[in-house]
This record gives structure tokens, sequence and C-alpha cells, in this order.
């Protein structure tokens, strides 16, 4: 019997405007509305699902008057299959685990009645994250501590910070070739090229919230965990165009002191991170790509930092990111962004086409959330990818190293990296 989702939906009195008078830190104006969570049942599975958050959510929400249905489904694939945790005692000691995180409440979806819509959210204590619907970006937030309880929806450009932030990456030269994002699997003649482009690729991904993040949230390992969780979700909500799935295969939190030295300059916070990287952090635990998120405020409106074409790189895939915004997407956004970077990604231009108001890889943070590459970003990933990335073969790779005989060695620069070494396996195709 096929997997039926049956949702039941009463319209009466399904919300409950609250009253603005309230004022929640950061936003100028939000709507106070009660998210209704519809009836839902999978035939199947009816009566045998024990876990605390269901796979499938349907929520009734109202936003900018307008009621819509929010469609969720858990993102299973959030976490790595060796997905592990790293904090340190008192004392320095490494303190590393593997948690079996089935049951989490970290959702992406789409609103009912919209093709072009797109959800993000976390759902472990009310309703938290991004949705667009008709073009409008929002942000939910819970005002309680569970989902029927007051939350606050608002635009994105409610928030008050109003300052000028960038990333640190200089634009090298750009060369204009496909004006429209259609074209990012034609360029390429090659068949089995471009069933390589097609196909679904996974990017196991580390991230380090350093110790001033530690102190930020109250010394809460709880509080960092979710922050970064709902990050990592955002991110797979970006990089689903291009087919990538972002799995987080490691979290570190550096609970009693930094492990290398981190500054307000972000040039030296990121040499210092990657050298880190290569010397400690690869030589137990394999990873495609690492990304420090600090609290430390960058000199000047620097927000983020990355090295140019170097993912899978044992050097150079790496990235730091500010913990600039209360709101986690739009720090998801500038870690998908620097990402963007470490995958071969430039600034976007005037010679762009993009079609949302602003994408990825603008250099500056704006005030609308961005979740499209541009045509200038999707030719510079496919060239990259078919230039210098290891050719994988077809069907899922285990996790783990691939055997010499299956991939290609990393061209980085015109040079074999490690030469007559192993090297990481990176973008397991499915």
């Amino acid at each position: 019997m096929p997997n039926t989702l049956l949702v039941s939906v009463v319209w009466l009195c399904f919300l409950r405007p609250g009253n603005t008078n309230k004022k929640l830190p950061g936003v100028e104006q939000y709507e106070v509305v009660y998210p209704q969570k519809l009836h839902t049942i999978h035939k199947r599975d009816a009566g045998r699902n024990n876990t605390k958050y269901d796979d499938t959510m349907v929520y009734g929400i109202k936003a900018s008057g307008e009621e819509v249905i929010l469609h969720l489904q858990k993102n299973k694939h959030l976490l790595a299959r060796d997905y592990t945790e790293t904090v340190y005692s008192d004392d320095g000691q490494q303190i590393t685990t593997s948690p079996q995180i089935k049951d989490h409440c970290y959702y992406q979806g789409y609103i009912q009645n919209d093709a072009d819509s797109i959800a993000s959210i976390n759902a472990c204590k009310g309703l938290s994250g991004y949705f667009e619907t008709h073009g409008q970006k929002y942000l939910i937030e819970p005002l309680g501590t569970s989902d029927r309880e007051e939350h606050a929806v608002y635009k994105y450009e409610k928030l008050e910070d109003k300052s000028i932030k960038t990333c640190g990456v200089i634009n090298s030269t750009w060369e204009p070739e496909a004006n429209d994002a259609s074209e990012i699997f034609k360029s390429s003649s090659d068949p089995e090229m471009k069933a390589y482009l097609k196909a679904k690729k996974y990017l196991e991904v580390y991230i380090v919230a350093d110790n001033t993040m530690f102190k930020k949230y109250n010394e809460d390992v709880k509080a960092v965990r979710q922050r970064i969780f709902g990050i990592v979700n955002y991110i797979n909500t970006v990089y689903k165009a291009i087919n990538i799935h972002v799995a987080l295969i490691g979290l570190e939190i550096w609970t009693d002191n930094d492990k290398c030295r981190l500054s307000h300059a972000a040039g030296s916070t990121l040499d210092s991170f990657s050298k880190w990287r290569r010397s400690d952090l690869l030589q137990r635990k394999r990873n495609d790509n690492a990304q420090l998120v600090t609290g430390f405020d960058f000199e000047g409106t620097t927000v983020g930092l990355a090295f140019l074409k170097s993912i899978c790189s044992d050097v150079y895939s790496a990235g730091i990111i500010q913990d600039h915004n209360r709101n986690e997407i739009a720090v998801g956004a500038t870690m998908a962004h620097e990402m963007g970077h470490n995958l071969g990604m430039n600034h976007d231009t005037k010679a762009c086409t993009c079609s949302a108001k602003v994408c990825i890889m603008t250099d500056t943070v704006s005030s609308l959330i961005p979740e499209k590459f541009s045509s200038c970003s999707l030719q510079d990933f496919e060239k990259y990818i078919l230039n210098d990335m290891p050719k994988l073969p077809r069907g899922p790779l285990p996790c783990e190293r691939a055997p010499l005989r299956r991939r290609q060695r990393l061209l980085l620069h015109g040079k074999l990296s490690h030469p007559g070494r192993p090297v990481q396996s990176c973008f397991r195709a499915a």
C-alpha cells in the first residue's frame, strides 16, 4: 500500500492573531501567530511511530495576513553515518563520542500550492527557522517553548541590524560564459561528465565552535549543537540546487580553550585554523571540508573568509564564519557563501544573472536571505568540478577512504596533492 499522507484541515478559528506590543530583541516589527498542527497520518505507519518528532508534519500559519500550509519532512541525512562530537574537559582532555541521533527535530519543506517555495525549520522547542512563499522571505521563532504557544513571524528585512557585512575573499578574474542558470549541465559535451554533474553528491563537513562561541551561549553544549544543526539544515536547502547534500560528519566545541591561534584578523585566523585542520583534525577524523564558527568580531566589515577552489584539499578545504546574527539562518547563509568559495565560486558581478533579488555569492550580506546561485556561480562550479575534482564511480561509496584505483588524485594548482599517498575520497556520488 502506498505511503499515503492524509491531511485534515479545519480552518475555523485556525489562527488567533496576537498583539505586537511585545518586544522581540533585534526585530523592528513582527506578527504574533499560533501555529496549528494539522492532522497527518501515514497509513502504513499508523500506530507504529514511537519517535518524539514525526517524519512529516504539516502546520497552518499566517504570514502578512495570508494563511499558508507548511509541509515539513525530517532531514534524515543531516548527520553523516559516522558523526562524532568532541568536547574538552577542564584539564584539556579530549572527549569524543559517537551519538546515534536518529530522532532529531530539523526539517525541510515547502508551502502548499507554491512550487517555488522553500522552508528550513527546527521544531525542537516550537518552530524556528525560515520559509519563502510567493517570493517573500519570512523568519519564524517561538515566543514560548512549544509549537502550541505564541510565535513571531516577520520578514527578514525587519531585522534591526543594518550594518554592512562582507566576505573577505577578493575576486579572481571572472570569465563570463553562461547567461542563464539552466546552462550548468549543458556546457560539457561528455555524457559521463553530464551524468556526474546531475548525480547527487555528498559533502561531509566538520564544524568547530570556538571558545568564544561556547561562552556566548552560556557554556551550554546543547545550545551550541542546536545552533550548528540549524545552520547545516539551512545550507542543505541551498545546495540542493547543485545536487549536493551536506552532511555534518563532526561537531567540535572548544569548551576549555581554543586549539589554534584565533583573533579579530580574519586572514590570520583562517590560516591558523586550516593548519590546525591539517596537523590535528585530519589525523583523527576524516572530512571533506571544515568550517570554524567563532564569536570573534572580525576587523572591518568581514564576517567570513575561505580559500577558493579548495574542497577536499588537506591544506585549504576550510572556511571561517563570524556568528554575526542572532538568527542562525543568516549565519547559515554566510557559511553557504564561504563553502561556495571552497567549491570554486567567485563573487557575483554585474555580468551575472540571478533569479532572485540577491544570490548566495554576493559579496555583501544584504537584508534579504539568499538561497539561490547565480549563473556565474553555477558556471564556476561546473568548471571547477569538471577540471579539478576527482571523478567518482557510479553508486554510493562507503564512508571511508576510497581505493586509489577507484578515484583520481586531486589536482591543486597543476600539481598532484600528496603524490603516492592515499587521497581522501570526496563527493560520494549517489
